[in-house]
């Protein structure tokens, strides 16, 4: 394909479902680039995903497809395919475990698309798969939506904002194809796993569990995910209930599914029921003296959402270590994390008892994000590599 003499990339933004596209749609309007958004979810037919794509291609002249999660991909492999036939780049950028998704979608070998991560773990095995090229990119804040509020009134000492994973892992269960007696089995392996250091399910039970690997091993694709997936959401929930356990005594607001109460039980607590991301998110963080904050274990190098979040809402953070914080953070200075279930009582009282200490960190935290964490970041850095790739205008 070749591209105008203009400076700066169209890019077509395209899902079928809404995930994170606002926030995309805000860096594009931050950096003045010119952008459009196709929503694809209720498309009934492939002729009808076809011509819509079409339509939209034609009349808007793209440089280049966006997605998250490949929500802008059919599992057929029509989008792929259309995108090859017109030689246009699309990249997907994936904010949970690729592989938990990939297996699902046919006609993948395709120099047209390219892959973001926001697990710089995650780059290296979805090149050695022949993906195709692929770089890393965190998360970020959306600084048109949150707004830095230091003086806000506390409301409460201690909260978490997080599922309890009880949905998901019955989910993935009831998918994974998995008889009822063997769910004992992987309950231990995720258990097992959530304890380890390795960071890929299929590393950790090749490593350490024969049976474990071969039964997963003959599983056909789509259930393989399903049974990985279980498998890393068991272990993120009971992980979080270890360290919800230490968090406890200091009778934390808990925010979140219905799922939390028999999990947490009679226990000190205050269960304030899900908050909606965009309008109740940024408020409850900044009312709150000690966010806490546990990772998922899908992603054990990785930071999460709340990682932005939370310091740019005006918020202080508590947060697990992951290798890549002190890339993104300053650690002790912009942010504040436990190694060990162990350090999150007195990190809490330590923290609860310094104000002022709070407020500083929350700032310096701010004040990185706005300087390199903002989504106005990561689109110039998905136009960089897309150039570097793809030769599209940057």
């Amino acid at each position: 394909m070749t591209y105008a003499t203009r400076k700066h990339p169209k890019i077509l933004l395209i899902s079928a479902k809404h995930y994170l596209m606002a926030e995309l749609i805000a860096g594009c309007q931050a950096l003045g680039l010119e952008h459009a958004y196709l929503f694809l979810g209720g498309i009934s037919s492939a002729a009808e995903l076809e011509e819509k794509l079409r339509a939209e291609v034609n009349r808007f002249a793209p440089d280049f497809l966006l997605t998250m999660n490949h929500l802008g991909l059919d599992r057929e492999g029509l989008v792929s395919e259309f995108c090859r036939q017109r030689e246009l780049p699309l990249l997907s950028w994936f904010v949970d475990r690729p592989d938990l998704f990939l297996p699902q979608y046919s006609n993948l070998d395709n120099p047209c698309l390219a892959y973001a991560v926001w697990d710089a773990d995650a780059v290296k095995p979805l090149t050695d798969a022949g993906y195709g090229a692929a770089f890393h990119l965190p998360l970020a804040a959306d600084l048109s939506r949150i707004h830095f509020v230091p003086d806000a009134l506390p409301l409460r000492d201690a909260a978490f904002v997080g599922n309890s994973m009880h949905s998901a892992t019955e989910k993935c269960w009831a998918l994974s194809a998995q008889p009822d007696k063997l769910r004992g089995f992987w309950e231990d392996v995720a258990g097992e796993f959530a304890a380890s250091d390795v960071r890929d399910l299929p590393e950790f039970v090749g490593r350490d569990n024969p049976e474990g690997k071969r039964l997963r091993e003959s599983c056909e694709p789509s259930p393989r995910a399903a049974l990985d997936s279980f498998v890393y959401w068991r272990a993120t929930q009971l992980h979080r209930l270890k360290c919800m356990q230490a968090l406890l005594p200091f009778e934390p607001v808990v925010a979140g599914d219905q799922h939390w109460r028999p999990l947490l039980g009679d226990a000190s607590w205050i269960h304030a029921g899900p908050l909606h991301y965009y309008s109740d998110l940024p408020d409850f963080y900044r009312s709150t003296k000690v966010n806490f904050n546990t990772t998922s274990m899908q992603m054990k190098g990785a930071l999460n959402q709340r990682v932005f979040d939370v310091p740019a809402s005006g918020g202080f953070l508590l947060t697990d270590y992951r290798a890549q914080l002190p890339a993104a953070f300053d650690m002790g200075r912009e942010v504040v994390c436990y190694h060990a279930v162990e350090e999150i009582g007195d990190l809490v009282r330590h923290y609860l008892a310094n104000p002022s200490k709070r407020l500083e960190i929350a700032r310096r935290a701010r004040a990185r994000i706005e300087k390199e964490h903002s989504y106005a970041h990561r689109m110039a850095t998905i136009c960089e590599n897309m150039k570097r790739m793809f030769g599209t205008p940057a």
